[in-house]
């Protein structure tokens, strides 16, 4: 019964990575999705050719505090809720979780 719990966690692990994974792809697809947009409309200058989506954001303004600045690096590795809860991650890895949460307690009440 032991190894079970081991595997389960391993499993719960292994969906929380993919999850994370899936989130920072769709996060990065909306990032070149909003550089498309800001080159297709011309409303900010963008190097020809660049494949930088950080040239369609708004620069940090110098008078930016720690805290913002902290925000909008976060903001670059670490997916928003907005694409966490998109219905293409959370149904299928909420439903993984859910079942991964459910066979831990079984595991662990026997």
């Amino acid at each position: 019964m032991q190894h079970s719990r081991a595997v389960t966690l391993l499993g719960l692990a292994a969906v929380v990575l993919f999850m994370f994974l899936d989130a920072n792809y769709l996060r990065q697809e909306r990032a070149y999705r909003r550089l498309y947009d800001t080159v297709a409309r011309g409303t900010r200058a963008v190097p020809q050719f660049s494949l930088d989506p950080s040239e369609a954001d708004d620069p940090i303004p110098a008078s930016a505090g720690w805290r913002e600045r902290v925000k909008t690096v976060i903001g670059r590795w670490v997916p928003a809720w907005s694409v966490w809860s998109s219905w293409s991650i959370l149904p299928f890895y909420g439903a993984l979780l859910l079942i991964g949460v459910g066979i831990y307690i079984r595991a662990v009440i026997t």
